[in-house]
């Protein structure tokens, strides 16, 4: 089997099958953890081929530092969405998860460090007592956030930027103090830039349901008292662990990887909607490559704008240090740096804190400093010996220590995240609509279109995969 445990697969119509003789057959081009999820969500009743030019899993990648296991990308996902709690579950992980070991985080704001007070929804309040109790705002900023519970509704329309929506209910001290350095950092964007309903759909929801944005919020919560499971987990041998035993049941049900770029997407003569892809026919295809990429491989056949998507380049810089020098309570998970700060460092993982499994010596430290925000091309302007002193330094002056790196790697990742606009969602739509017009059995899939983070490339592969099942099966029973 493919795709089982808490979510099952989508099969082919008999139609589908007769006609296509065993199975159709489908080019997933993109061999990423969106790729690999629709190869897997299509191995069953399809024959299916992946190209890859470069190593399989994408931007999941684990390889040894000082001797251990340690994510260069993502180094877990969330689990409030079934995708990748569904997928380990398929693959016999579910036992090898594990989830962080500390949860409380600090932030760096006028040049002094804050813990997040509790209760934060993507760093925006719905306890304003602990708010008020940490001083992060100040009596006047504390006493702006609280408006929110007696201000007049206002209107939003389909989307707006994350600032629209949090700054009109709260102030411009919550949106720049406690939700910039925070979805800020995750998306290495301005929270002025991004689209509510792309990046904080659950947002933009309270904001809509309740005249309160606090009140919507505390709406979503579970109640008090009831179980909470963890936000994060992660296999223990690190994220690759997911991808090394996806590859291997893709391997057993017969999917064939094809280690070179696909260059070119067209339709073929016949069979009739078949799809030349290079050299080779398929019946349909799944693209799970960025817009760009997929612009370029579908040529004059593109949608327009499809190529127009805007991304950020960011680093990763793994270090080991003292303990003893990084005086941060165990409880710590790491800091988040507002951009008001204008530090190259935008946020830093205490590694051996929150996974204590990184590091075999207890008295070394695994840190993980992330750099690269939208319009900023500072990071890629200097060496990596160099980045890691500017960030090592930056790091020394956020927590008031000295610092020096023992082991050290810098991680690059270029264009990895899509910056989600205000109408990014409504532009997805459109080049979808546009691309199912020209009557091609082809998909898109990944981060380009569907959001960012494992389980939304997951998603997206397995519903690209879907679709061009449904089409294909639609066009045999017509024929």
């Amino acid at each position: 089997m493919c795709w089982q445990g808490s979510s099952t697969w989508s099969t082919l119509s008999s139609a589908a099958v007769d006609k296509f003789g065993a199975s159709m057959r489908v080019a997933v081009i993109g061999g990423g953890i969106t790729g690999l999820a629709a190869a897997f969500e299509l191995c069953e009743r399809a024959d299916v081929t992946v190209y890859e030019p470069d190593r399989l899993g994408g931007k999941i990648r684990t390889s040894l530092f000082a001797g251990v296991p340690v994510d260069e990308g993502p180094d877990a996902f969330l689990t409030r969405s079934e995708a990748a709690v569904g997928l380990a579950e398929s693959l016999g992980l579910t036992s090898q998860l594990v989830a962080p070991q500390a949860g409380a985080t600090l932030v760096y704001v006028d040049r002094h460090l804050h813990r997040l007070p509790s209760g934060l929804v993507l760093g925006v309040p719905t306890d304003l007592r602990a708010l008020a109790t940490s001083r992060l705002l100040g009596p006047l900023g504390a006493a702006r956030a609280a408006w929110d519970l007696v201000a007049p509704s206002r209107p939003l329309g389909d989307d707006a930027s994350v600032d629209d929506v949090v700054a009109g209910r709260f102030g411009t001290k919550v949106a720049k103090r406690l939700v910039e350095p925070l979805l800020g950092s995750i998306h290495a964007a301005s929270t002025a830039d991004l689209s509510a309903a792309a990046t904080a759909p659950n947002l933009l929801e309270a904001a809509r349901s309740s005249r309160s944005l606090l009140i919507g919020l505390r709406k979503q919560l579970p109640p008090p008292g009831a179980p909470r499971p963890p936000i994060f987990l992660s296999p223990r041998g690190g994220m690759s662990v997911l991808v090394e035993r996806l590859v291997e049941r893709l391997d057993a049900a017969g999917v064939r990887f094809v280690t070179r770029a696909a260059a070119s997407v067209s339709a073929a003569r016949e069979p009739a909607g078949a799809l030349r892809i290079d050299d080779d026919v398929y019946d349909a295809a799944v693209l799970a490559v960025g817009s760009t990429d997929a612009a370029a491989i579908l040529g004059e056949l593109a949608p327009s704008g499809l190529g127009s998507l805007r991304t950020t380049d960011v680093a990763v810089a793994t270090v080991s240090v003292d303990r003893a020098d990084l005086h941060v309570a165990r409880d710590v998970n790491g800091v988040l740096v507002a951009p008001s700060a204008a530090m190259l460092m935008t946020a830093c993982s205490f590694g051996s804190n929150k996974w204590p499994h990184w590091t075999s010596n207890t008295d070394r430290m695994v840190l993980r400093i992330s750099t690269g925000r939208h319009g900023d091309s500072r990071p890629s302007l200097h060496s990596d010996t160099d980045l890691v002193d500017i960030l090592l330094g930056e790091l020394a002056t956020v927590m008031g220590t000295n610092l020096s790196a023992g082991d050290w790697r810098v991680s690059r990742w270029p264009g990895a995240f899509p910056l989600y606009r205000v109408g990014h969602l409504s532009w997805v739509r459109d080049v979808r609509r546009e691309l199912a017009k020209a009557t091609l059995r082809v998909a898109l899939a990944g981060s380009s279109y569907d959001g960012a983070g494992v389980p939304a490339c997951i998603a997206s592969g397995r519903s690209a995969a879907r679709q061009v099942s449904a089409t294909v099966s639609a066009t045999s029973t017509n024929s």
